[in-house]
């Protein structure tokens, strides 16, 4: 199968589970698709979205886009140091 519709199949996948599952269980299903990846940005979009469609009033809005990008950074870091 193509890498590309796998790419955007697991985009789809990981969009339905913002919109449908519990945050919880999205956060380990998206966590989950960035340890598979080598290098899965998508997590950052998936953490907008999560800010937008899920937050309450908070004093910094972007909690969930912060915690992706320090989990992507985080991620990569340990990636390198393993695959050495």
């Amino acid at each position: 199968m193509n890498k590309t519709l796998i790419r955007i199949l697991v985009f789809v996948l990981g969009y339905l589970s913002i919109i449908v599952l519990p945050w919880w269980i999205s956060m380990l299903v998206i966590a989950g698709f960035t340890i598979y990846f080598p290098f899965y940005p998508e997590v950052l979009f998936f953490g907008f979205v999560f800010d937008v469609l899920h937050s309450v009033n908070y004093n910094f809005p972007y909690t969930w886009l912060t915690v992706g990008a320090a989990f992507l950074i985080i991620v990569m870091f340990i990636k390198t140091r393993i695959r050495r």
